[in-house]
């Protein structure tokens, strides 16, 4: 699906490379509850899902902004000034660099920080709101200034997805009224984006969801677990150091 969001995005379809992004993302929440459940979880699984995460929103969403943006089909006419191609470059950077980042202290750090937290918002989510602000920008004809201020939006989602914010995982929860609340939103933006529509409800739901977790996890006072210090270095032989 990212290599189909890619593919689009360069030819100049827009739309249909940001539903292929958010279709990436029932993908990758799909493939991790049936790896859970069928007990099929390895330490090659988990590095080659977050090296599909990382193309599939990491290098697809940055893509898709600079297609849109900066391309052969550019949506804005600010295109052609060299400080803002510049601006969307530098944003676009910054937002892969970031998602590998955040990607890489998962895998490591995934057994230390547990079952119950994000600590730095997840790539998935990163990258399906970006399709989706841009889907929401395209379908409801909102100002061409929404969408040229997307590079912003870029660099404030790569800073909080190598932060240390914490966010409440989407899990079970002790109140029914709560859990029913949860599936109800998750199934019905799964039909949002299988159908392909109503992209403006899937970004009030991953922003609902980013600042009321995010606020509720800082009222709890949830904090990172230390980090596990790492081993000290064994000198062997003429003092050179095993690996």
């Amino acid at each position: 699906m990212a290599l189909l969001a890619i593919t689009e995005a360069v030819a100049g379809r827009f739309e249909s490379a940001a539903w292929f992004i958010l279709l990436s993302v029932c993908l990758d929440k799909a493939d991790g509850t049936l790896a859970r459940l069928l007990r099929a979880s390895s330490r090659f699984g988990v590095q080659m899902d977050s090296l599909s995460d990382l193309i599939a929103f990491g290098v697809a969403p940055a893509v898709l902004v600079l297609a849109m943006l900066t391309g052969h089909a550019s949506l804005t006419s600010l295109a052609q000034v060299s400080a803002y191609r510049a601006l969307v470059y530098v944003g676009a950077f910054l937002y892969v660099i970031a998602t590998t980042l955040r990607l890489a202290k998962f895998n490591v750090l995934t057994d230390v920080y547990g079952k119950e937290f994000f600590f730095g918002i997840p790539s998935t989510l990163a990258g399906g709101l970006t399709a989706a602000y841009l889907l929401t920008v395209r379908t409801y004809g909102l100002p061409l200034r929404c969408l040229e201020v997307v590079p912003g939006l870029l660099v404030a989602l790569a800073l909080l997805m190598v932060s240390r914010v914490p966010l409440p995982k989407v899990n079970k929860r002790k109140t029914m009224v709560v859990n029913v609340f949860q599936i109800a939103n998750v199934a019905f933006a799964y039909v949002c984006i299988l159908l392909r529509i109503l992209p403006g409800y899937l970004v009030v739901v991953c922003v609902a969801y980013l600042v009321g977790g995010t606020a509720w996890a800082l009222a709890k006072g949830i904090k990172p677990p230390r980090q596990p210090e790492p081993p000290a270095p064994r000198a062997d032989g003429e003092g050179a150091i095993s690996p």
